[in-house]
């Protein structure tokens, strides 16, 4: 099934010209073309395999880091297994030399086991090279959100499609990445595994993008009408806004990806996900009459107009309805640990 929507491009950027404004603006991926083509381990990359390979191990910090490996029958699709109790694949902790050299003995052959380092900070793997290949955040939403780069490394995979809550620009470094994106309100269309266990900290889809089982999927068309496709190129970049879903192949024997995330809202503000969590366990099983009224209560509180809600209220009274500062938060926390112990 074809993809209709194709990811919009812009030319000529640097790592010091992201035009940010227009970034968040368009609340849609946008690819990056040749972002970071003078990194230098996107050069070293354009070389071989071999010579990036080399460089990360010189430039490795001794850290230990968790590994996946998977034998050659996933056909790099990291996920579930049968039963969605666990997984296709194992994790343990190894060293980039030691999963090198496995890549290494297995560069010939057709079929061989999968390897993949996914979500390593970049600045605690390999220092030296998160100074020498970065990206500049120089805009207002960065003051209070530092970016937190990461780095993917390992042979072909497949990242199901999944949502993350930071924003983010995953840089392309080695090897050809493929990412399908849809927004957020596709989530009813993808199917999405158990909330525990998840692959790698968020829900991923059941469904297969590269083979779809629209008997089995039946909602899945409609997601694939809604997806986005990015193709990117070693030295490509794409921005993609929070909570939209992408499903992320790397298709050379060996790649390597950098991705930086920040959070928009402020950090005292804490996870949604906890407050999904937390209505499930008090709202999501009461009578439909009473889910009913408690929508309402969210739309109103929540989900509408912050403003109009306190605007018939005098300005002492606002309480939890005043616009939230760090104490506020801190405060409204503390209760709502202790209402959840008693």
């Amino acid at each position: 099934m074809s993809i209709k929507n194709k990811v919009k491009i812009l030319e000529g950027i640097t790592p010091q010209t992201i035009p940010y404004d227009e970034l968040f603006s368009q609340n849609q991926p946008i690819i990056l073309k040749g972002l970071v083509k003078d990194w230098p381990l996107v050069k070293t990359g354009q070389q071989s395999a071999n010579h990036i390979m080399q460089e990360l191990e010189q430039h490795y910090s001794k850290r230990p880091m968790l590994v996946y490996k998977a034998a050659a029958e996933i056909k790099a699709r990291f996920g579930y297994n049968k039963t969605c109790t666990g997984f296709n694949f194992t994790s343990n902790r190894s060293t980039i030399p030691e999963v090198f050299d496995a890549i290494r003995s297995q560069f010939t052959q057709e079929e061989h086991d999968y390897l993949y380092i996914n979500s390593l900070r970049f600045d605690e793997g390999f220092p030296e090279l998160n100074q020498t290949n970065q990206l500049t955040f120089d805009h207002p939403e960065f003051i209070n959100n530092q970016p937190v780069a990461k780095i993917w490394l390992g042979t072909e995979s497949v990242a199901a499609a999944h949502y993350d809550q930071p924003k983010n620009i995953a840089c392309c470094v080695a090897g050809k990445r493929r990412f399908t994106l849809f927004p957020p309100e596709q989530i009813a269309n993808l199917y999405p595994g158990p909330l525990s266990p998840t692959p790698g900290g968020q829900v991923v889809t059941l469904a297969d993008l590269s083979k779809p089982d629209f008997s089995r999927f039946p909602r899945l068309k409609d997601a694939m009408e809604n997806a986005y496709v990015a193709d990117l190129e070693p030295g490509d970049g794409l921005y993609y806004p929070s909570m939209w879903w992408h499903e992320v192949e790397a298709f050379a024997r060996f790649n390597v990806m950098v991705n930086y995330w920040w959070m928009e809202a402020a950090p005292y503000l804490g996870s949604p996900m906890d407050a999904l969590m937390h209505a499930m366990m008090s709202v999501r099983d009461r009578s439909p009459n009473e889910k009913a009224a408690w929508k309402a209560l969210f739309d109103y509180y929540i989900f509408g107009d912050s403003e109009k809600v306190r605007a018939h209220l005098p300005p002492e009274s606002y309480d939890a309805l005043a616009t939230l500062d760090e104490d506020q938060a801190r405060r409204l926390g503390a209760m709502l640990r202790n209402n959840l112990n008693r």
